[in-house]
């Protein structure tokens, strides 16, 4: 994929200005929970739930992070970039009326860390009568460090298909609250997100900050898809086998609008002894399926000394 690159179109989610500091190295014993425990943790569904903060601030023409958006180690998770990356492609794609979003292709090329400045932009990369294409990039200091093609195509009607059920079919507020395994014992990603663990392995998302304006689907849909290995790692929590599982990419592809603010994931993982592996998920609202999502994960070893034993 050869993506083009103009600074025409700049766009990204506002808030507060605030200013934060980097974070240290990342260590071994920091990798893990406390505790050995499920892939999800349920807990009483009364839980008080924080407020969040927001992910970005806008300065000027540059978007800092705020700690909603780091991961849990010393980058910015791929949820918040990819939904960064997304809300510069539909907001283009709205004013050009085109359409629908039915695809997200996101390459993670290099890490953002969270003292970066980040100049977001999108494109044009290739109109048409019915599918058009939009490609959004993030750059720290003239260099590129992540990238994004999005799919958008005009609805027509096509008599004859069925039609989407009126009534939900699922209620996530029904089903406990969890929160996922990994701790840091700081605020990240996670935290600007409410999470409820339903009977069969699908796990609902619904933002708790501001992911984008209302009318964009795609970055609350990217916040809950790019989790899709951090939720469903083979080897388990208790006895791991890889040090962390980046993925390098997220494809994401849509058979129609989600509504409402809930995604079901219903993730699924495979890694082999060559070092890499992949995820995947089902994609769902209340409604039923929206589409799936895939990524490609890299293994990282431990470090020989540190590798758990059999």
């Amino acid at each position: 994929m050869t993506f083009n690159r103009r600074h025409d179109v700049r766009w990204g989610l506002v808030m507060n200005h605030t200013n934060r500091g980097g974070f240290a190295d990342v260590k071994v014993e920091r990798l893990f929970p406390p505790h050995a425990g499920e892939a999800a943790e349920a807990a009483p569904p009364e839980t008080a739930l924080p407020p969040a903060e927001g992910l970005f601030a806008r300065d000027g023409e540059d978007y800092l992070p705020l700690p909603l958006s780091h991961g849990p180690f010393d980058a910015l998770h791929g949820g918040a970039i990819g939904g960064l990356l997304a809300n510069a492609a539909e907001a283009l794609a709205a004013r050009e009326d085109m359409g629908t979003p039915i695809a997200a292709h996101i390459q993670f090329l290099r890490p953002l860390k969270s003292d970066h400045r980040l100049i977001v932009f999108a494109e044009v990369a290739q109109p048409g009568r019915r599918l058009n294409l939009v490609d959004a990039f993030i750059e720290v200091e003239g260099a590129l460090r992540a990238e994004g093609r999005f799919t958008f195509a005009r609805d027509i009607d096509i008599p004859g298909l069925a039609e989407l059920p009126n009534a939900p079919q699922h209620d996530p507020l029904s089903f406990p609250v969890i929160e996922p395994p990994h701790r840091p014992g700081r605020t990240w990603f996670k935290d600007a997100l409410e999470w409820r663990e339903a009977p069969g392995g699908t796990v609902w998302i619904r933002g708790l900050t501001e992911l984008g304006p209302e009318a964009h689907a795609l970055p609350r849909v990217i916040a809950a898809a790019d989790w899709s290995a951090g939720i469903s790692r083979p080897d388990g929590w208790s006895r791991p086998r890889a040090a962390a599982f980046p993925n390098s990419a997220l494809s994401v592809n849509l058979w129609r609008r989600p509504i409402g603010d809930w995604i079901g994931l219903t993730p699924r993982s495979r890694w082999g002894r060559t070092g890499f592996g992949m995820a995947e998920a089902i994609l769902s609202d209340s409604h039923g399926e929206i589409g799936a999502a895939t990524m490609p994960v890299i293994l990282l070893p431990f470090p020989e000394k540190t590798a758990p034993t059999a």
